[in-house]
């Protein structure tokens, strides 16, 4: 089974002036088929995305891929999805439209569906985009997900949480995943952590470990291989010219598990 995590930057492409010129806007149908051959690279069975699009586009996406699809609304303007091979069984939607208030604290996306892998294995996914740029934030959507998850584990299924964190190991997601028993998939089966922002072009240098994949403790001893993608079409070394652009300013995290 192979999951990954993909913040997609609304399918603009980067740098999206250069994109544009061969996708043209990102509502239109060569942009989802465009996307859709993209992601299908991935070979996936579960792709969350991050800072996506409409739902009649990212319909359209998984249309092209025969995928189902959910998605996590946000309260501006990043929503989430994951499309999957998958039975979606159910959806909960945890960013609400109250970014500031303590009770809903994201600004960005979080959200949980519920996967049927097979008739006896059921999956719990939960995707999430932090806020970029607030420490305090990113602690209190920490804070709020801890009790998500908890509610989760009480259903008594694996849990896989996944998506760009934006931050670094250290800060509290990271902590409170640890303190669950969660395993980082990419410091445990990928060779370690490794930047999944360092495409060239990006302002300050890039270089940021901030999308992850963690997968709780009885899922952990079937994780066999994770890695960061990095080849053509993801990422580029520059020079930045006229017409050279690539899919995101992220790259994709993907793990694979011998499960079920």
């Amino acid at each position: 089974m192979r999951i990954g995590t993909y913040n997609v930057l609304g399918l603009t492409g980067y740098p999206a002036e250069e994109a544009s010129k061969d996708l043209g806007d990102p509502y239109s149908e060569e942009t989802a088929k465009h996307f859709a051959d993209v992601f299908q690279s991935l070979a996936c069975d579960i792709l969350a995305l991050q800072e996506g699009v409409a739902l009649t586009q990212i319909q359209r996406i998984a249309l092209a891929m025969d995928r189902q699809v959910a998605t996590c609304p946000s309260p501006i303007a990043w929503s989430g999805h994951i499309l999957s091979r998958y039975p979606i069984l159910e959806s909960r939607t945890y960013s609400h439209p109250k970014p500031n208030a303590a009770e809903y604290p994201f600004s960005r996306t979080a959200g949980a569906v519920l996967l049927e892998l097979d008739d006896d294995h059921l999956l719990w996914m939960v995707d999430l985009h932090l806020h970029p740029g607030l420490v305090e934030l990113r602690n209190a959507e920490a804070e709020y997900i801890a009790m998500r998850i908890d509610e989760l584990f009480g259903m008594h299924h694996p849990i896989v949480v996944l998506g760009d964190f934006n931050c670094e190991v250290g800060e509290a997601i990271h902590t409170m995943l640890a303190s669950k028993a969660f395993t980082n998939a990419m410091a445990t089966a990928g060779g370690g952590l490794q930047p999944t922002m360092d495409t060239v072009g990006l302002k300050h240098g890039g270089g940021w470990t901030i999308d992850h994949i963690y997968v709780s403790s009885d899922l952990s001893g079937h994780l066999t291989t994770a890695e960061v993608i990095r080849r053509d079409g993801f990422r580029q070394d520059g020079p930045q010219q006229s017409g050279l652009w690539v899919h995101s300013d992220h790259l994709p995290v993907v793990a694979t598990l011998d499960y079920p």
